[in-house]
């Protein structure tokens, strides 16, 4: 029996109709959706996908990912995964791995996928739309125009500062929990954010003082 095939699939910032027509068409097409999930049982991922795909007759698995530091449990928690899925593949059924956003971009998707690839297994990888072309969009304001440069930023980034002083637009993502040590780097500087970018609870800061202390998680800021 031929082994089945690993599908990345990005569904999009929040809003389900940021999901392509290739990633619905991979979701309805595989027999198993895996959802991963972290502290809680719920999948922001699979919150949007429910929106627009039937997945009724399917398989849904949430893998657990551990959040640690310490590089020793990281790994043990993605070979873990890794020998969750390959059970699935092994028997012939594709799989699904959905994520919000797009996948290119800070996704732990790809700690799994590297260790299937090793293994021989076939992997293909859609694309999507990003939380910081969403939060332009809904602002309407460029990212970049002409030679500008764009530099995309985690808020955990140790040169976090140094970074802030680059010429052009800089994005910072994952910045709810860091709201007050960012603001000060960014003083003087043409500031918005998107929290929740494309879900119900969607908040549109107009600049830096706007920004709440208590802003999700999924707070993207967007510096010129």
């Amino acid at each position: 029996m031929p082994r089945g095939i690993l599908y990345g699939v990005s569904v999009g910032p929040g809003d389900p109709e940021f999901m392509t027509l290739k990633a619905v068409r991979i979701i309805e097409k595989c027999a198993i959706i895996a959802a991963p999930i972290t502290h809680s049982e719920n999948s922001a991922a699979l919150s949007i996908v429910e929106k627009i795909c039937d997945l009724s007759g399917k398989t849904v698995i949430k893998p657990r990912f551990t959040m640690s530091r310490d590089k020793n449990t990281l790994s043990e928690s993605h070979l873990r995964i890794a020998g969750e899925l390959s059970e699935y593949l092994d028997g012939g059924s594709d799989i699904a791995f959905i994520t919000i956003g797009d996948i290119s971009v800070y996704s732990t998707f790809w700690y799994i996928a590297r260790i299937l690839m090793e293994r021989g297994y076939e992997t293909e990888i859609c694309a999507g739309v990003t939380s910081f072309c969403a939060a332009a969009a809904a602002v309407k304001e460029p990212l970049v125009l002409g030679s500008e440069l764009l530099v995309v930023l985690p808020a955990s980034c140790a040169e976090l500062e140094e970074l802030c002083d680059v010429k052009g637009t800089k994005v910072i993502m994952k910045s709810g929990r860091s709201v007050s040590e960012i603001r000060g780097k960014l003083k003087g500087k043409s500031v918005y954010a998107v929290e929740n970018c494309g879900y119900e609870n969607q908040r549109i800061f107009g600049s830096l003082d706007e920004i709440d202390e208590d802003s999700g998680y999924f707070t993207t800021i967007i510096a010129k």
